[in-house]
C-alpha cells in the first residue's frame, strides 16, 4: 500500500492465475489495433481480449514481458513519451520504482508486441483545448515512431478522461483507434473502445465478474460461462495450494 497506494501493480502469481483463466475459458488474444480492426466501430466477435498497460512501468519490461512470452501471448502498451526513464511519479517517492526506458521499450517491439501513444506529459485531456490536446496526443505519437521506428496506431487517454477535443484531436492526428475505461465508459466508436481496469486490490472473483460483464460482449459467449464456471475450479486449486504450503511449512 505504502509504495503502490492506487493498487496499479498486480502481484505476478495473481497476474498468471487470470491469465490461465482466460485461457482456459478459451479466449484469443489480439492487439487493441487487431481488436480495433475486427470491431471496425461496432461490437467485435466475441471471444477476443486485449491486454493493454497505461503508462510505460518498469514492470512491463520486468515482469509482463517475461509472463507473457511463456505462455504465447500478445498485449498493447501504451506509452506516457515524456516520463521514459524517469522515476514512477505513481509510487512512492524512495521506492526507487520508474519508467521503461527505451531500450526496454525497444525489446518489446523486437517481441512483436504493440506500442500505443498515451500524450507527453500524462494531463487531463477533458481538461485541455484542442490544440493543447493535439500537441500532446501528435507529439506522443512522433517521439515513439522516431525513437522505435514503428507504426504507432493507438491511443490511450490518460486517467480515462477525455472530451470533444480530445476525440478529435486523435482523429486528426491520425490514429486508428483510441482507449478508454471504467465501468459505462466508452462505445464501440473507434476513438471511445471500452475496457475494464483490472487492479491490484481484485480478487478472483471480482476479476471474473469484470470479466463476465464486460459491456456485454463477452458474457453470453462460449468463453464468458465458460469463465464463469471456472471460479469454483480457481478457488479448489488456491485451496489445495494453501493446504499444500501449510504440510511443508509444518511437516
Amino acid at each position: 500500500m505504502g509504495v503502490d497506494p492506487g493498487f496499479l501493480r498486480i502481484p505476478p502469481d495473481v497476474f498468471c492465475a487470470q491469465l490461465e483463466v482466460l485461457l482456459d475459458s478459451g479466449f484469443q488474444f489480439v492487439t487493441v489495433a487487431e481488436l480495433a480492426e475486427l470491431a471496425d466501430g461496432r461490437r467485435p466477435p466475441p471471444g477476443r481480449i486485449a491486454l493493454s498497460f497505461d503508462d510505460g512501468m518498469d514492470d512491463n519490461y520486468e515482469v509482463v514481458l517475461p509472463i507473457l512470452q511463456e505462455y504465447g501471448l500478445t498485449a498493447t502498451f501504451y506509452v506516457a513519451t515524456g516520463l521514459i526513464g524517469k522515476p514512477n511519479p505513481w509510487m512512492a517517492p524512495d521506492s526507487g520504482i520508474r519508467m521503461m526506458t527505451v531500450s526496454e521499450l525497444e525489446a518489446l517491439v523486437a517481441e512483436g508486441f504493440e506500442i500505443g501513444a498515451h500524450t507527453v506529459t500524462h494531463p487531463d485531456l477533458s481538461q485541455l483545448d484542442i490544440e493543447s490536446c493535439l500537441h500532446e496526443v501528435r507529439e506522443s505519437r512522433r517521439m515513439l515512431e522516431e525513437a522505435l521506428g514503428v507504426r504507432v496506431r493507438t491511443f490511450a487517454y490518460p486517467f480515462c478522461h477525455y472530451g470533444p477535443a480530445a476525440v478529435s484531436a486523435v482523429a486528426a492526428a491520425g490514429f486508428e483507434a483510441a482507449v478508454t475505461c471504467g465501468t459505462g465508459a466508452g462505445t464501440w466508436d473507434r476513438y471511445e473502445l471500452p475496457r475494464t481496469i483490472v487492479t491490484g486490490k481484485d480478487g478472483m472473483p471480482i476479476f471474473l465478474l469484470k470479466l463476465a460483464g464486460f459491456h456485454g460482449a463477452i458474457s453470453g459467449s462460449p468463453p464468458g460461462r465458460a469463465a464463469r464456471a471456472l471460479s469454483r475450479r480457481y478457488r479448489d486449486r488456491r485451496r489445495r495450494r494453501i493446504e499444500e504450503r501449510r504440510s511443508l511449512d509444518f511437516g
